[in-house]
């Protein structure tokens, strides 16, 4: 491809040039004014090269510059004309290097996607490597609401993009089914089987009903978190139910009633770390006296009970020793106080914090129309995820709560996402693919085998959507790094909105040639290629038909 190309030959004038080797990065600009590829090389340079003050980034950029159009060594000559691909390459901002190919030779990198087909946008780059993904680990006394289910699509695209990279994936829940809360749980079904009034603390709506029901407990022959633990034993398997309604499935569950019998092993670590303190007659997590005045790093309680936080020291230790080179954790807003304790925790256990990202999502309010939808009657005070689901169904409900960056809020339009209109954007993208198809379909009699000459295709509607095409590998390779796999979404209604304009300005069944037309077809294929790779890791329908 042209980009492996550019990337060689700039390679080989910073070795000709003696100036160290560095990790080229080029870069497809936003703004086409920019070119088709760009890279910052010679700023990087400049700064390595910073004792020597002859060399500005901008005199490196020229100096690159004459190196690739051949005015220096013919073997690295890219060059501006006849049989080369460039149109020309300059500098901009002071140090930036643009390059403008030729718009058959663009073309030409087109069959990279045709010749790749499903596995375009994979590669192996973390081949080897392992990483752990947690996400949605639910409250477990209730329905799953809308607001957790939101990490549910955050977590498992996360781990597409992972395992698409590479990566051997872990996708892992963990059950919180021990605690205060599930002795709430219990104390509350026990106040509506015996017919006592609820006390404020108390769990209120129609689920309760429906515990009571399913349950058949005997109030007089269990104890509150007896009750409370039957209760989430059921409410797991709907919450499980639900997930799977989502397009989920873990690999591994882990109860915390499990790692409860490890934590006295834990609390003995720590101490023997020298990072825990006593204070009112319990244990804390306090490297250097920090945490002291945080209840939530208590790690042994004054009655010799342990809390939720002991439960996730035990649970990170085993990701870590697990051999995991990479452990995510996806946690609601909520969560971010628990982020600095863990990862001290993790230190104090001799394990490298840095090897843990987490990755913190915003809630979600549920819209009508212009009116908020404020609860629901089965559960009581939320929205649950079921609701919206049965009432959207399940792409568009994982692509909308996708949409959007994971620190932004979002308001979920329960009509936008049932129309059938290009304001709903995942309609918008599946009909995009569905044209493909249908495109694909009826040029059926025409014989695709033979791609036809793709240095045809110089529209510049048609260059537009090929280098779209062409940014998807580096896209996903990006996110499988930042996790800001929100991106897709946006790649995706980008391709869409692309694919229309260039079907609208270019005929493609009825082309000027035959040439033309198979040319044309190879650009829908692999326009219909990549759409589909970007879906299925959002894990969206591409449907044929609509």
């Amino acid at each position: 491809m042209i980009k492996q190309q550019i990337l060689e030959n700039l390679k080989k004038v910073i070795k000709d040039l003696n100036f160290p080797p560095t990790d080229i990065v080029l870069s497809i600009p936003q703004n086409p004014t920019f070119g088709d590829y760009s890279t910052n090389l010679a700023l990087q340079l400049a700064k390595l090269n910073s004792r020597n003050r002859r060399h500005s980034s901008l005199d490196i950029a020229n100096e690159i510059i004459e190196r690739l159009q051949g005015t220096g060594d013919p073997s690295t000559s890219l060059g501006t004309g006849s049989g080369q691909y460039l149109e020309r390459v300059e500098t901009a901002g002071g140090g930036f290097i643009n390059f403008f190919i030729k718009p058959e030779n663009l073309a030409n990198d087109l069959q990279e996607v045709l010749d790749r087909e499903e596995n375009y946008g994979k590669s192996d780059f973390y081949k080897g490597k392992k990483a752990r993904v947690e996400y949605i680990s639910a409250n477990p006394t209730g329905p799953l609401h809308i607001g957790n289910a939101r990490g549910g699509p955050l977590g498992d695209v996360i781990a597409n993009v992972l395992a698409a990279q590479g990566y051997e994936v872990l996708r892992e829940y963990l059950d919180n089914n021990v605690g205060e809360q599930v002795k709430a749980l219990g104390a509350t079904i026990r106040a509506k089987i015996t017919g006592n009034l609820l006390q404020d603390n108390q769990y209120q709506g129609e689920y309760i009903d429906e515990l009571v029901s399913k349950l058949e407990i005997d109030t007089e022959s269990k104890s509150d978190e007896e009750i409370g633990q039957l209760a989430v034993e059921e409410l797991f398997e709907e919450i499980m139910a639900d997930a799977h309604a989502m397009g989920i499935k873990f690999d591994l569950v882990v109860h915390e009633s499990d790692l409860r019998k490890e934590a006295p092993r834990i609390v003995e670590e720590l101490k023997k770390s020298g990072v825990v303190k006593e204070k009112e007659g319990a244990l804390w997590l306090a490297p250097n006296d920090q945490f002291l005045k945080d209840r939530e790093t208590v790690i042994q309680k004054s009655d010799g009970s342990y809390t939720y936080f002991t439960s996730d020291i035990v649970y990170h230790q085993d990701k870590f020793k697990s051999g995991a080179d990479l452990i995510i954790d996806v946690f609601g807003s909520n969560h971010h106080g628990h982020i600095p304790r863990l990862q001290a925790a993790i230190q104090a256990l001799s394990f490298d914090p840095k090897k843990l990202k987490v990755v913190l999502y915003q809630y979600v309010r549920v819209k009508r129309y212009n009116d908020i939808v404020k609860m629901s009657k089965r559960a009581g005070n939320f929205i649950t995820a079921r609701e919206v689901l049965d009432e959207v169904g399940v792409d568009a409900f994982r692509f909308y709560l996708l949409r959007f960056a994971p620190q932004t809020h979002i308001d979920f339009d329960l009509e936008l996402l049932k129309e059938h209109s290009s304001k709903n954007p995942v309609f918008y993208v599946q009909y995009a693919h569905a044209r493909m198809s249908n495109i694909l379909v009826k040029g059926d009699q025409i014989n695709r085998a033979d791609k036809g000459n793709l240095g045809l295709l110089i529209h510049p509607m048609e260059t537009a959507l090929i280098k779209h095409l062409l940014a998807f590998p580096d896209l996903v390779e990006e996110l499988a790094g930042n996790l800001q796999v929100h991106q897709l979404t946006e790649y995706s209604i980008t391709l869409a909105d692309l694919f229309h304009k260039f079907y609208e300005s270019c005929p493609v069944l009825k082309a000027e040639s035959k040439k033309l037309t198979k040319a044309r077809l190879a650009l829908v294929k692999g326009s219909k290629i990549t759409l589909a790779s970007s879906l299925k890791l959002l894990g969206v329908s591409a449907p044929d038909k609509m």
